[in-house]
């Protein structure tokens, strides 16, 4: 019960999220350089949510639970590399925006940057692991399968 009435909540906050997301593309009248990072942020994290979502009504369906052990492990696995893809974003984004343009980065512009770079790696990395397994899962299977 609990399983289906997070999903059901998850369901309801996406939606929300998507309808203002869409009532202020119609209300922005022009879109300058740091509303595409807005709106690439957001898009991200609808597409990621979603993503999310889908598995777990798919998962209800099918009888299973929501979230089993796994899939708790490829959650932090790729969080842990989104954290560092983070890291690495705010010192590489300035540096190499200066290095091109001769000038720094707004602060607006480097959290956005960050925001997306994390985003976009937990996304790819948690899809993959969802659907590979982790290396170690794999190189397992690899040793078992030539024995």
């Amino acid at each position: 019960m609990k399983d289906k009435l997070t999903t059901i909540i998850g369901i309801g906050i996406a939606a929300c999220v998507i309808f203002t997301f869409l009532f202020y593309l119609i209300a922005k009248d022009d879109i300058e350089l740091f509303d595409i990072f807005t709106i690439l942020i957001i898009a991200i994290l609808v597409i990621t949510s979603l993503y999310l979502i889908w598995d777990r009504v798919k998962n209800l369906k099918a009888g299973l639970t929501v979230q089993d052990e796994r899939l708790k492990v490829v959650g932090y696995k790729a969080g842990y590399y989104g954290f560092i893809a983070a890291i690495w974003s705010a010192v590489g984004s300035n540096l190499g925006y200066n290095l091109i343009f001769d000038q720094e980065l707004r602060g607006g512009l480097v959290t956005a940057s960050v925001v997306l770079v994390s985003g976009i790696v937990f996304m790819i990395l948690y899809i993959y692991y969802s659907r590979k397994g982790t290396l170690n899962e794999n190189k397992n299977q690899r040793i078992q399968s030539k024995i």
